[in-house]
């Protein structure tokens, strides 16, 4: 794949980048037509992103056809998608003859996937050593499958820290918190929620809210992740103010997040109801 931009690619990528997923399709579709080299790879890829799986594989296959190897990947996913596990397989495994690291990592997603549990663990680990995300799933292998080495786990997850993977903040905590390790987790989730991150502050919120005379601040957490636009925060937000017997605001939040779809605050919010009558 060039690393050049063609017009419509350009504009479809700009499109992208600010969230208007129907313009960048219609600017790689655009692309297509008018023949410009790659224009189908992007598109394919973005139908995937989008669950259009169907609709992105004979596009996919394609370009893997037309001798571009840099769509074995998303097409390996739309495959993955479609439920053709060993097709997928076949194509991550493709993507790795091919030089691709991450063909490394989604085949260990896929192996983990499929319960080859080892396997998945050696796929991760090779990973590892260019995609950062990579630690973190093998970390969360270990402990959650494997059964394997929590204090190994545990590095995993610090190196990860350190190479900015925000998700491996929020597992070492929960890890932490599991090995009744509190005052570390507690601390941890600090560092990441002053640093602005909506989802250290729902699990620093969800930490506070079981310990007396810290709900004030749970609170506060949770109206946080909200305005930074995590909206799953607001069924939390609504649990916390039913425990304290403030019904009326709990049921508005719970009512929003319902209304989005959220089908905990759904179940809350019929709970709460079902109290009143």
């Amino acid at each position: 794949m060039s690393t050049d931009l063609t017009p419509w690619i350009a504009r479809g990528q700009s499109a992208y980048d600010e969230g208007d997923l129907r313009a960048a399709e219609e600017a790689y579709r655009k692309a297509v037509e008018e023949g410009e080299e790659d224009g189908a790879y992007y598109l394919g890829d973005l139908l995937v992103q989008i669950d259009r799986a169907a609709e992105a594989e004979p596009i996919l296959r394609g370009v893997v056809e037309g001798g571009d190897p840099d769509a074995h990947i998303p097409l390996g996913t739309a495959l993955w998608d479609l439920e053709r596990v060993e097709e997928a397989e076949e194509q991550y495994r493709a993507a790795i003859r091919h030089g691709q690291p991450a063909g490394h990592y989604n085949l260990g997603l896929l192996l983990r996937d499929t319960e080859r549990f080892e396997e998945a663990a050696a796929a991760l680990r090779v990973a590892s050593e260019e995609e950062p995300e990579a630690l973190v799933e093998l970390a969360i292998l270990l402990i959650e499958d494997l059964e394997g080495d929590e204090a190994e786990a545990e590095r995993l997850l610090r190196a990860a820290i350190e190479q900015g993977e925000e998700d491996a903040t929020i597992v070492l905590a929960t890890l932490l918190v599991e090995q009744e390790r509190e005052e570390e987790a507690e601390a941890l989730l600090r560092t990441a929620s002053d640093a602005g991150s909506p989802a250290a502050k729902i699990d620093l919120a969800n930490l506070l809210s079981e310990y007396e005379d810290s709900e004030e601040e749970a609170e506060r957490l949770y109206r946080e992740a909200i305005e930074l636009g995590d909206t799953d925060a607001e069924n939390n937000l609504g649990v916390l103010l039913a425990d304290l017997g403030r019904t009326d605001e709990a049921k508005q939040v719970l009512q929003r997040a319902a209304a989005r779809g959220d089908e905990l605050a759904i179940e809350n919010l019929a709970t709460l109801t079902a109290k009143d009558n």
